[in-house]
This record gives structure tokens, sequence and C-alpha cells, in this order.
């Protein structure tokens, strides 16, 4: 029975100590005025993670090197709470939405784009890797915070790393991902008008970088 009894308080202990200095810590911030929310946010950790969501609205084909036009419109979520010794404390929780929309130009290279020629009336026209080339018009609303009682905790959100991330290469990347066939179409209908207007007879064949 003692044995039971000893093991119950050292699984206690770590609940009554983060209880003891949540009480102590506000209770010292709010009757004294000695200390306040930063200098106890520094006395404990944090964890966050951050999420996207966005739909495409449109998609706008240009006889440019820049291929195609994508209108995107998203929020950005930004999620933290605090932790004591790794253990999350319960209403800390502090959640950030950005919401925004851009037009991200893809296309290519057309320095890197090769006209060969492959056979007397046939030309091979060899196309570079996708590449997002930049965002036009980015318009990024302010921060909505949502927070709970204790989420002075918790780390606040950086704005430019948020939208940092919205732009980020990764992003550009995934696009072209997504509109890849539609990209390697509009390669064939710019590069096959260009050819078709010095000789309309010459058959065109086209080879895409992997």
């Amino acid at each position: 029975m003692l044995v039971k009894l000893l093991k119950a308080r050292f699984r206690l202990w770590p609940v009554l100590l983060i209880a003891a200095l949540v009480v102590t810590g506000s209770f010292a911030a709010f009757a004294s005025g000695a200390l306040n929310a930063t200098a106890l946010r520094s006395l404990f950790t944090s964890s966050s993670h951050e999420r996207d969501s966005q739909v495409v609205q449109s998609v706008t084909r240009l006889q440019e090197v820049a291929l195609l036009s994508l209108h995107i419109e998203g929020i950005s979520k930004h999620e933290s709470n605090g932790e004591i010794f790794g253990v999350a404390v319960p209403a800390s929780e502090k959640t950030t939405l950005i919401q925004y929309k851009f037009d991200a130009k893809l296309g290519i290279d057309g320095a890197q784009v090769t006209i060969e020629p492959n056979g007397p009336d046939s030309f091979r026209v060899t196309i570079p890797q996708f590449i997002g080339i930049g965002f036009d018009e980015p318009v990024f609303e302010d921060p909505l915070e949502m927070s709970n009682a204790l989420s002075w905790m918790a780390t606040p959100a950086v704005q430019t790393r948020m939208i940092n991330n919205i732009l980020s290469d990764e992003n550009k990347q995934k696009y072209i991902s997504q509109n890849e066939a539609a990209l390697k179409e509009q390669a064939k209908v710019f590069y096959s008008g260009l050819i078709a207007n010095i000789d309309p007879d010459i058959a065109v064949e086209f080879a895409f970088a992997e």
C-alpha cells in the first residue's frame, strides 16, 4: 500500500508543479503589477504550426514566356500554444489568420529554349523546366487573432514570415506541378505560332525537360 501511495505522489508532482507556477505567476502579475506578461512568457516555451488553405479561382493563358497566370485567393493560419517542460498548457492557444490574394505567373526562361532542324521541313523545339516567374498585385489583409485566457504564453505569429511562406519557392513549385499539362499545351501553342508565322508548312516536334 505504501509503495502505491508513493507512486501516485510521484506521478502527481508535475501536475501540481504546473498548477503552482501558473497560480503564482498570475497572482504576482495582477496583485503587485511588478510582473507583466512579457516577463512571464520568458519562463515558458511554446510550440506552433501553420496551415495554408487556398483555392485557385481562375486560370488565364498568356501568349508570352509567362505562359499561365493563376489567380490565387486563400487564408494562411498560424497556431501556437504555451508549454511548460514540454507539456502543452490548456487555454494557452493563439491563432492568427491572414487572408490574401495575388496572381502567380508561371512560364519558362525563353533564353533556354532551343529550336533545331529535325529534317528538311521539320523543327524540334526543346522546352526547359517550367519556373515561377513572380507574383502580381499581392494583397494581404490585416491579421485576425483569436486568443484564449493564457495565450500570452504562446509565441506570437510573425506576419512577414507568414507572407514569405505564402510567396515561397515551394508554393511556386506546387503551382507548376498542379498545372504542368496546361503549361505544356500553352508552350506548344506559343512556339508553334511563332514558327507558323515564318512558314506554315513546317512541322514542329516538342521535347520537354524532365
